[in-house]
């Protein structure tokens, strides 16, 4: 094995206890499909208990993985508020944008990854990727066409806007320009700009400083929505990392969701049984099979249009 891939990748994940079953669906992914790495997993976490704990850190040591538990004071998010999807995000989604003052001086870089992901192959090209001069590395989001982002958060459309579900961070960078304290301070001067949460904020204050990779290490929910029109450039554009994605992100309805048409919702389900949780699924209930019966009978029966394309018809 080579000394390159020997080295040590560094990941963090933020999560509450609401999140523990999808945030090791997220690490068994990882792990099983990075077998030949070395993880160190940074859990920044409020309140968990020693069970869950547990859970994350035996799922870890059997692949011979380390995971480490980080809580952040909550006084650093005083004055701080939850705009967009409230119901599915807590306080914690904050925490990556304090990343370089909590994880060690001397991790120099980070994967972030959001708990709604799987892994479906070797992140090694992309964590080897140079942050050289820039913040972080990301994948544009899909709302990043929309003008009015730009209006809101005063900064050009040129620049565009980033999905802050996968970041490849450059804590360095961060730590010498404080970051964190940038956050902070732009959601007190502006906090009417702040919709998407922590997400705006980072766009915000990194939006000059940034690289753009491709959409395989982020392939988010909204890429597989059915276009209004597939031409041949769209499916030239999508089709293949629509049917291999190496970072898959259910940013939107989610798989564990009793009504998710993902096609690829079955991958969550796959990693899942590599938990505690094998064998849950979200149908189990017979009032969610009901429920799921009624809210997708439209798209049954072609009253509505279908609202993913299918990768393999591609």
């Amino acid at each position: 094995m080579t000394e390159n891939a020997l080295t040590t990748i560094h990941v963090a994940c933020n999560i509450d206890s609401n999140y523990v079953r999808h945030c090791a669906v997220t690490l068994a992914s990882l792990f099983e499909n990075n077998r030949s790495e070395h993880f160190v997993i940074h859990i920044l976490a409020g309140n968990l208990t020693a069970s869950e704990q547990g859970v994350l850190v035996r799922l870890g040591q059997r692949y011979h993985n380390e995971v480490y538990f980080y809580t952040p004071a909550s006084h650093l998010f005083e004055g701080l508020t939850i705009r967009k999807f409230s119901k599915r995000i807590s306080m914690a989604t904050y925490y990556r944008c304090l990343l370089s003052d909590i994880l060690p001086n001397d991790v120099s870089k980070v994967l972030y990854l959001d708990c709604d992901i799987v892994v479906l192959g070797s992140i090694r090209a992309f964590w080897d990727m140079p942050l050289d001069g820039v913040g972080v590395a990301a994948v544009e989001d899909i709302g990043c066409k929309e003008p009015r982002r730009y209006e809101i958060l005063h900064y050009p459309m040129e620049d565009s806007y980033f999905n802050a579900g996968v970041l490849l961070v450059n804590l360095d960078y961060w730590r010498e320009h404080d970051v964190p304290r940038a956050c902070i301070e732009y959601f007190h001067a502006y906090p009417e700009r702040i919709l998407f949460n922590d997400q705006d904020l980072l766009n915000s204050i990194l939006h000059e400083n940034k690289l753009l990779v491709d959409l395989c290490w982020n392939v988010q929910d909204g890429f597989y929505r059915n276009p209004s029109r597939m031409t041949d450039e769209w499916r030239g554009k999508f089709s293949d990392v629509l049917k291999h994605p190496v970072i898959l992100h259910y940013t939107n309805r989610k798989p564990w969701e009793y009504d998710s048409q993902h096609p690829l919702r079955a991958e969550y389900v796959r990693y899942l049984d590599l938990t505690p949780w094998k064998g849950w699924r979200p149908l189990d209930n017979p009032i969610n099979r009901v429920k799921r019966f009624f809210r997708l009978f439209p798209f049954y029966v072609g009253l509505r249009r279908a609202k993913y394309v299918d990768p393999a018809q591609l």
